[in-house]
């Protein structure tokens, strides 16, 4: 009875353990197929995702070529960054700024001598218009004038003549023509300075004085104009006397011309005139 037993026992050990070993080799294929289908479904996620999942090939690095046309291109940019720094010139050394400023000097003051020239020639100029001017008055109105209305006298003239000789005088004048336009106003002077634009005539020498340079001789016509109490060229003559002593160089003295118009004539437009010019200096 025992062994029966034993041997029933040992049977179905037996048969238990051989129906284990066949479910575990069917279960492998199944697992393996599990875990391949498992790692194809991650693979596709990541695809989805972007994410590069070929760990074992290296990523392909673009070559770095410089072409020639690169370069160029380059320069070309660098040229349109900066357009002042290849046209910009070095700057001046201290000992070439002072030969600037001496040729600089130089060449003003051969300014200035040619000006000076071509003065002169613009007096000899008037000095020949003068003189045919003269000649001419003398042939149709046998009246002559002279430069200085002192060193040469000349004959009284009725009223229409005198007006018509100053209205020559200032077309003389506004042409530039100074020298005949002064002597054309000293004879009228000399002709009857007791006529009402005798005074403007007084005026009017100073002013072609002015205009010759001669500020010492319009100093002296401008103050001339006093002379004349009911002018109506005095705030016009004491204001040119500021100006005839700035082109002087005496400052002080043209503030104390200044003062004067100031004083005299408070509502003449020459005050703001003055005073603005006398504010540079």
């Amino acid at each position: 009875m025992n062994i029966k037993f034993s041997a029933f026992i040992l049977i179905l050990l037996a048969f238990f353990m051989f129906n284990c070993a066949g479910t575990r080799k069917k279960e492998e294929p199944v697992q393996a197929n599990k875990s391949a289908n498992q790692e194809k479904d991650l693979t596709d996620i990541e695809a989805l995702l972007g994410i590069d999942t070929n760990t074992n090939q290296p990523a392909k690095k673009t070559p770095r070529k410089k072409k020639k046309s690169e370069k160029l291109n380059l320069l070309n940019e660098n040229e349109v960054a900066n357009p002042d720094q290849a046209k910009s010139a070095p700057a001046l050394t201290s000992r070439e700024k002072r030969e600037y400023e001496r040729k600089i000097k130089n060449l003003q003051q051969q300014l200035r001598d040619k000006d000076q020239i071509i003065q002169q020639l613009k007096d000899q100029l008037n000095q020949q218009s003068l003189e045919i001017t003269r000649l001419q008055t003398k042939k149709e109105s046998a009246q002559t004038y002279q430069p200085t209305a002192a060193a040469t006298p000349v004959s009284k003239v009725a009223s229409g003549e005198y007006e018509a000789t100053y209205q020559k005088a200032r077309a003389a004048f506004e042409a530039r023509d100074y020298q005949t336009a002064l002597s054309l106003f000293q004879s009228l002077i000399a002709s009857n300075p007791n006529h009402p634009l005798a005074d403007n005539a007084q005026y009017w020498i100073g002013e072609c004085h002015y205009a010759l340079r001669k500020y010492d001789a319009a100093i002296m016509d401008f103050q001339k104009v006093f002379t004349f109490p009911n002018s109506n060229k005095l705030a016009d003559a004491q204001f040119k006397l500021v100006l005839c002593y700035l082109r002087k160089g005496e400052v002080d003295k043209a503030r104390e011309e200044f003062q004067q118009l100031r004083s005299k004539f408070p509502n003449s437009p020459y005050v703001a005139r003055a005073e603005a010019i006398l504010a540079k200096y």
